[in-house]
């Protein structure tokens, strides 16, 4: 299982870089065969080879279906791609699917579209003509929604085989309907990769009691009458933001999946393992900020692994806590609860959490409690006595049967839960330090007292969250307190497309400043406090400015600009906006 989980990793890197290599490879190869077009059925009515490149035309591509069919190899893939990248703007109610081998979709941008009822990306034009090896790179979907937002609908579903989904972004959904899915079909093993995507900005719609309504995750891995198919996605190195649809940012509902290396951003709910076994959650980021409602990890099912993870400020509590077990359903049919047995808790950091663990043995028709589960070499660090380490609802008729094991927890209350020496240390003096990252993140100094409760158990965790090797010596918590760095926090800069990343000559771009905060509506641009606003071409030459504003009213013709927005205190942010 150790090298399993290692060599999935190293190879979803290296699958990424093949790609990316062979996909430049390819337009040299296929020069001869660039074919330009400026409508859907340019596309639609033909059967694209091996080395063939598609251009699309720049420019507004309003109410356009496409759908490309195609045969590639891997030297040679099948590429569609937009003219200048982000400067194909697809709106209306236009969507693309794709079938076939080695196709390479690249460059698009859906914006303020109206499409209704079907997905805007699809891996697949028929039911039964599906993609394989396949891809959508440097691809955005803002804000891309039916008027109706009691509509199901889908921004990308993924079908197939060993497709991948990388360096796109996919912000603002308000309507019903999960954003990505990944469709099983039983017994079907997929080996898609979702990878450095970021995704931003849902809000929940609600019931008539306030409550969030179902089905309105970022990421679904499956159904629950396929969940017990091992699909063995890997889901690495993207970015979630304020994602707040419902309590499942990512549902899992299939087995054998990794997820390794995101960074969740002030989102209402958490990374759920709600159906399917033997999945692997390790190497991630959860920062809550104070936030309500923010949460961890959700454990269902069986055999899981959760390991070298790092949670700060997370706001949530019971089955929003940092680190939760749900109890299962005896005899639990598909779309139940399943007992969590066996699951491996071990070697991550809570950093002044609400509460950072969460088992429970019992709760209304769940009466199956978490068995044959481990928590160990875990390190909770709290800088105020009042956080809640761990609550433990029993369960009267059945034990929970949950080993702990060297949890260092310097301070904190605990509830329903009494522990010894060995399980739980409390007093220590960890030295917790901010270490400089994409975010800074709480990590123990060479002087801390985790040195005495180091570990050589459980070999799969053979390097910590940010890369460095363990060694014999492991110390508690997701952080080893020596070695070099091998793996880097997601950051704005890589994750997502390039879309939006493209600096002109004449102006500096600080895009670390890039809050998403200017709003384009028709020809206003507004901003989200008052200050000095500028908008230049993407040659850099300023074309308006006002001061003491938030809004600014254009009569720009339609295309692409740079605005640049400095507060009143000096903050600058600096973004590329479209104007249709």
């Amino acid at each position: 299982m150790h090298k399993t989980i290692i060599d999935r990793i190293a190879n979803s890197y290296m699958k990424d870089a093949i790609i990316i290599l062979l996909f430049f490879l390819s337009c040299l190869a296929a020069t001869a065969s660039r074919t330009q077009v400026t409508s859907a059925p340019d596309i639609n009515f033909r059967s694209w080879g091996a080395g063939d490149t598609i251009v699309m035309k720049n420019g507004i591509w309003a109410n356009q279906a496409i759908s490309l069919k195609g045969t590639g190899t891997a030297a040679h893939p099948v590429v569609l791609e937009a003219e200048t990248p982000g400067e194909v703007i697809l709106n209306g109610s236009s969507k693309i699917g794709f079938s076939g081998e080695y196709i390479v979709v690249s460059g698009l941008y859906f914006l303020d579209g109206n499409l209704s009822g079907s997905a805007v990306v699809e891996f697949r034009t028929t039911s039964s003509a599906l993609a394989e090896n396949c891809r959508l790179t440097n691809t955005a979907i803002v804000n891309y929604n039916p008027t109706d937002k009691t509509v199901d609908s889908k921004w990308v579903s993924i079908y197939g085989k060993n497709n991948t989904v990388d360096h796109c972004s996919f912000e603002n959904k308000t309507n019903m309907g999960t954003l990505l899915v990944v469709w099983l079909q039983s017994g079907v093993t997929v080996n898609h990769v979702i990878a450095d995507n970021y995704f931003g900005y849902r809000n929940p719609n609600l019931d008539l009691n306030g409550d969030e309504l179902n089905g309105q995750e970022i990421i679904r891995i499956g159904t629950s009458d396929v969940s017990m198919t091992t699909a063995s996605v890997t889901v690495r190195g993207n970015i979630f933001e304020k994602c707040n649809g419902e309590m499942e940012i990512i549902s899992n509902k299939s087995c054998g999946n990794l997820f390794t290396n995101n960074l969740f951003i002030e989102c209402k709910g958490t990374l759920t393992l709600r159906h399917g076994n033997n999945c692997t959650v390790t190497g991630n980021y959860f920062f809550g900020n104070g936030i309500s409602e923010t949460g961890g990890v959700r454990i269902i099912g069986e055999n899981h692994k959760v390991y070298n993870n790092y949670f700060e400020r997370l706001d949530g509590t019971d089955f929003r806590s940092a680190l939760s077990m749900v109890p299962g359903v005896k005899n639990s049919a598909l779309n139940e609860y399943f007992q969590v047995k066996n699951a491996l808790v071990v070697f991550n950091t809570m950093v002044n959490c609400r509460q950072s663990f969460y088992v429970c043995g019992y709760s209304s028709g769940c009466v199956m409690p978490p068995i044959g589960s481990v928590i160990a070499h875990n390190h909770v660090f709290n800088e105020l006595s009042g956080k809640n380490n761990v609550t433990l609802v029993p369960n009267s008729q059945t034990p929970i049967d949950v080993t702990w094991k060297n949890n260092i927890m310097n301070q904190g209350t605990y509830s329903g839960f009494s522990y010894t020496a060995a399980e739980v240390i409390t007093g220590k003096d960890a030295k917790m330090v901010r270490v400089g990252t994409t975010t800074d993140i709480f990590e123990p100094a060479s002087t801390s007292a985790l040195l005495d409760y180091t570990t050589n158990e459980y070999g799969e965790v053979s390097f910590d969250v940010r890369g460095r090797t363990r060694g014999t010596s492991k110390n508690p918590g997701a952080s080893q307190i020596s070695g070099v760095p091998t793996i880097e926090m997601p950051s704005k800069l890589t994750a997502g497309s390039f879309i939006d990343k493209t600096p002109s000559n004449a102006i500096e771009i600080d895009y670390t400043g890039n809050v998403r905060g200017i709003t384009v509506y028709g020809k206003i641009i507004s901003c989200p406090e008052t200050g000095k606003l500028q908008v230049f071409n993407l040659q850099g030459c300023l074309l308006l400015q006002a001061q003491n504003t938030n809004q600014l009213s254009t009569n720009l013709p339609a295309g692409f600009y740079i605005v640049r927005f400095i507060t009143l205190s000096g903050k600058m942010i600096v973004q590329k906006i479209v104007i249709l």
